[in-house]
């Protein structure tokens, strides 16, 4: 079992990104495609209604993305613009996720935090899906595992990555992908779904799914 990615060769990383994309189905490289386009969609909704840059809208939606279903983010990213927008208060709002991430998805609205390379995911989503940024990618959990092992079912994996780890696996990522005939962002929603897909069919997945 892997508990550090700072030792993982390169080499076994592609072959793991490899070996998940050969599993997956028609219809789950149709959803992967599509995620991102959904997403940017919303992002443009947001921006335009609220009038607020496509990227701030992302990276709102990025910080109230942990342990949140799809479409219950967007509403929660919907309702904290919307709360801003009007003056009132971020408490006002209540949210699917924990309440530091919706604090912090306040401050980014307000410009108390900047979005920059410092925050690696939240970052790069933001240039994912509200800049159709395709020299970046984002690593998340699902991507910890994917880079982890290619199991069918759970298995306890790192979740997360340091910011040495983030960048030498998502700039990897990104060559590999390009390889692949994906842009970056795509083959990651694939490699989510296809991932997700395997291990929730199961009833014991690892905490923090």
């Amino acid at each position: 079992m892997i508990t550090s990615f700072t030792n993982l060769a390169l080499s076994i990383a592609t072959k793991r990104i490899k070996q998940w994309l050969s599993i997956a189905t028609p219809q789950e490289i149709r959803e992967g495609m599509a995620w991102y386009d959904d997403a940017m969609a919303y992002a443009r909704f947001l921006s335009i209604t609220f009038g607020v840059s496509r990227v701030i809208a992302a990276a709102v939606i990025s910080a109230l993305s942990p342990n949140n279903r799809w479409e219950r983010n967007k509403l929660d990213a919907y309702n904290l613009i919307k709360a801003y927008v009007e003056g009132r208060d971020y408490r006002d709002v209540k949210v699917c996720t924990y309440d530091p991430n919706k604090i912090r998805a306040w401050r980014i609205l307000t410009g108390e935090i900047e979005i920059t390379k410092a925050s690696r995911k939240t970052y790069a989503f933001a240039l994912n899906v509200g800049d159709n940024d395709a020299s970046v990618v984002t690593l998340d959990k699902w991507m910890a595992r994917v880079f982890s092992t290619t199991s069918l079912s759970p298995k306890e994996t790192p979740t997360s990555f340091t910011p040495m780890q983030y960048d030498r696996l998502s700039n990897h990522f990104v060559i590999v992908a390009k390889r692949l005939g994906y842009k970056p962002y795509e083959l990651q929603a694939v490699l989510w779904v296809v991932i997700r897909n395997r291990w929730l069919k199961t009833e014991s997945v690892p905490q923090g799914v």
